[in-house]
């Protein structure tokens, strides 16, 4: 299964989407935060990293076409950078005031809790989304003010297909400063033909 970096961008943001209705302020400073897939099955299979493919693609596009791709991605408040091990991480700014109104997540999908409960430093949610059509559910565990994990099930359609997909992430924080990355936006719906 071939993931371009925008849905791959998309797909891990999705991760944390539902956490946006919780009543409390999540447990985490606000700046430049940088998440990375640590491990992703679809179906009961592993799939292999292919962050380091992607990063390898990407090196091969047209200098516009990537130098576009990357503004487009960028312009929602995403960035793909490298990552510990080769691997491919996203980047994102989070604001204050994303934080004190637990928006700090957003993505496409029209999304919405279903439930929401917290234990401690874990926060578990259900959810159904619309854009894509897909429900599932997760878990996020702030283990400190810098750094956080996620579990997350998604169920959705591929090419017509019942698809199920289990992804595991860490995020950490790498400091106030955003380096001119915007706070992250909502994807726009693909356009209809």
């Amino acid at each position: 299964m071939r993931t371009s970096p925008l849905k791959l961008a998309s797909l891990i943001l999705l991760a944390s989407t539902a956490l946006q209705a919780h009543a409390e302020s999540p447990p985490i400073k606000p700046g430049l935060w940088e998440m990375t897939t640590v491990s992703r099955e679809v179906n009961g299979k592993t799939m292999p990293d292919m962050s380091a493919q992607m990063a390898e693609n990407m090196k091969k596009l047209p200098p516009e076409m990537r130098a576009r791709m990357e503004e487009q991605m960028k312009a929602r408040g995403v960035q793909m950078t490298p990552g510990a091990g080769g691997q491919m991480a996203v980047r994102m700014c989070i604001t204050k005031d994303m934080l004190d109104r637990n928006q700090w997540q957003k993505t496409e999908g029209n999304c919405k809790n279903t439930e929401m409960s917290h234990s401690g430093a874990t926060w578990s949610w259900k959810f159904s989304c619309t854009q894509p059509p897909s429900d599932g559910e997760g878990s996020t565990t702030f283990t400190s003010s810098d750094a956080y994990n996620s579990d997350i099930h998604i169920n959705t359609q591929h090419n017509g297909q019942a698809q199920t997909m289990h992804m595991k992430h860490q995020a950490k924080w790498l400091g106030s400063d955003c380096g001119g990355l915007q706070p992250i936006k909502p994807m726009e719906p693909p356009a209809k033909p």
